[in-house]
Order: C-alpha cells, then sequence, then structure tokens
C-alpha cells in the first residue's frame, strides 16, 4: 500500500490545517472551517463557533494520537478531549440496500465526516501509517508508505538531518564535558 485511502488523506489533511513551520492555521474561524470543508467536497453549510472549537479540539487530539504513532509522547488530555468530540457525533452505521453497501458510516453535521473517517482508518489498519513528525519545528503529519511502517521524519533531508545534526552535536558536547 503506497497510498493513503481517501479517508486516511482526509485525516491527514484535516491534522495539517496547521502547519507548525510555517505558523499557519486554514481553520483560524469558523468561516475558515467551512471554506476547508467545502475544499474537501464536505460541504457543510455553515459552521457555528460549537462545531469550530470542536474542530480544534478534534484536530488537536488526532494530531497526539498521531505523534504518538511514531512513538513521540502524546499529550493524553489532548486525545481525551478529542474522545469526547467524537463520542458527541450523530454517526450511524450502515447496511446499505444496494448490490455494494457503500460508506458504512454516516452522520450529520461538520466533523462527521471525519469522524467517520477515523473509525474506517482505524478498521482498515491504516492508521499504523499516519504519523506526526517529531520535530517541534515541524509536526507535520505525513503517510508512511513504507513496507515496514518505520519511517520517522516526514522527510529525512530536512528534519531527519536536523535531528541528526543535533544528536551529533549533543555527542560532541558529552565529550567534551568528559
Amino acid at each position: 500500500m503506497t497510498e493513503p485511502s481517501r479517508h486516511a488523506a482526509l485525516i491527514r489533511d484535516f491534522a495539517n490545517t496547521v502547519d507548525v513551520e510555517e505558523g499557519t492555521d486554514t481553520i483560524t474561524s469558523p468561516e475558515g472551517l467551512a471554506a476547508w470543508l467545502r475544499e474537501q467536497g464536505l460541504s457543510p453549510g455553515g459552521v457555528d463557533e460549537s462545531a469550530h472549537r470542536q474542530a480544534i479540539v478534534l484536530r488537536t487530539g488526532l494530531r497526539a494520537r498521531l505523534l504518538a504513532n511514531n512513538a513521540g509522547a502524546a499529550d493524553p488530555r489532548a486525545i481525551e478531549a478529542a474522545q469526547a468530540v467524537l463520542d458527541g457525533l450523530p454517526l450511524r452505521v450502515l447496511l446499505g440496500t444496494e448490490h455494494e453497501p457503500g460508506e458504512p458510516l454516516r452522520g450529520a453535521g461538520p466533523l462527521a465526516a471525519i469522524g467517520a473517517a477515523w473509525a474506517l482508518v482505524v478498521a482498515g489498519g491504516e492508521w499504523r501509517r499516519l504519523k506526526q513528525c517529531p520535530d517541534h519545528s515541524c509536526e507535520w503529519v505525513f503517510w508512511d508508505a513504507t513496507r515496514s511502517r518505520t519511517r520517522r521524519w516526514c522527510t529525512m533531508r530536512v528534519c531527519g538531518n536536523r535531528a541528526k545534526s543535533r544528536a551529533y552535536a549533543d555527542r560532541q558536547k558529552a565529550a567534551r564535558d568528559t
């Protein structure tokens, strides 16, 4: 599996609506969230302040969970808060009447598609491939397409190199101090 499913891509893209390195956030307002959802083809109508706050909490918790996927120290409070948001989503499981059952989860509200996508990503095992870069100046969420699912950095050229340089400098300093 080299490419994420559309559900995994939605989770990745939602998590990356904040760009730590650039200092930008696509969903800083209800209007920004509504615009992002429309761009994703989820077109919810309007987004109220409550749904916007829930989206920020959900995104923060998902990012913490994806950092944990990459052996990082995730904030359990952020994950618990996101779980509370997911617990409140009106999702229904559908059998479907057509030859192919179609999407098994459906819900109402602007965050239902994201909650359903997470459930499907977990059910399909793709969640193991969604990871957050552990470099605190980056924190980009990426898809680990390696066969062994051992990729650690969003890019070795930048974040991996930074980590190796820091480790080398730390070793050199420790050697000088002894």
